[in-house]
């Protein structure tokens, strides 16, 4: 919050011009974060087969609130926000496939659920750009804490390996770029928004990192890719 105070203040002694060419670096920035922000998770349950300990809900709320936000962005006429949240998509889309095929989950168990979202979003976005800024803003919240309830929950503190520590890292950073965003253009929707979801997705980094540390067969199982002398986990 003090980094976006001082953006804030910055802005009230530059130049108009600048202060634009300011606020499009952050959402360009933000938004090559954001598009990356799904893949260590796409990667973990395609190719790693890794999806224990992951929300359903929290998958499929990121298809519906990139949805929103792709609809927000048009109403906004923002080229960046349109642009970024289209690569989201393709990237919470990948995520939410890999997660209903690896798990074996079956339509009734997200189909209902997703459809009355859409709806929910497509009444939003014809009540007006405030109102499904709102809602947006709403569905990305909630759809983040499901993740977080599930690793804080003691009883699946040993079945975290499918979760992608680098997928929630990238998302703070992504969130963290955005509350700059947000300041710069005096947008308080996304500033509020992206603060409360970096705090939301640093909690579920040190959660899941601390769980990693409790199980020593879940962090052995955690290196996805392993060259002849080097490993890393996404």
């Amino acid at each position: 919050m003090f980094a976006a105070a001082a953006l804030a203040v910055a802005t009230t002694t530059v130049p108009h011009h600048a202060i634009g060419a300011l606020a499009t670096a952050c959402g360009v920035i933000a938004g090559g974060v954001g598009v990356c922000t799904s893949w260590p998770q796409a990667w973990r349950l395609w190719i790693g087969r890794q999806h224990a300990g992951l929300a359903l809900s929290t998958n499929v709320m990121g298809v519906l609130y990139g949805v929103a936000w792709l609809l927000y962005g048009v109403l906004c006429h923002s080229e960046v926000q349109i642009l970024t949240s289209v690569a989201g998509l393709i990237g919470a889309t990948a995520v939410l496939g890999g997660h209903i095929v690896r798990a074996r989950i079956g339509p009734r168990s997200w189909l209902p659920g997703f459809a009355v979202g859409l709806c929910v979003i497509a009444g939003a976005s014809a009540s007006g750009r405030a109102t499904l800024g709102v809602a947006a803003s709403i569905a990305t919240i909630t759809g983040v804490v499901p993740q977080l309830l599930a690793l804080l929950d003691d009883s699946r503190v040993q079945s975290s390996a499918g979760v992608s520590r680098s997928r929630w890292a990238l998302a703070v950073a992504c969130n963290l770029l955005w509350v700059g965003y947000g300041a710069i253009v005096g947008d308080r929707l996304i500033l509020a928004n992206s603060t409360i979801i970096a705090l939301l997705a640093g909690t579920i980094v040190l959660v899941a990192t601390r769980s990693r540390a409790l199980d020593p067969q879940t962090r052995a199982s955690a290196p996805l890719w392993r060259g002849p002398s080097t490993s890393f986990e996404v």
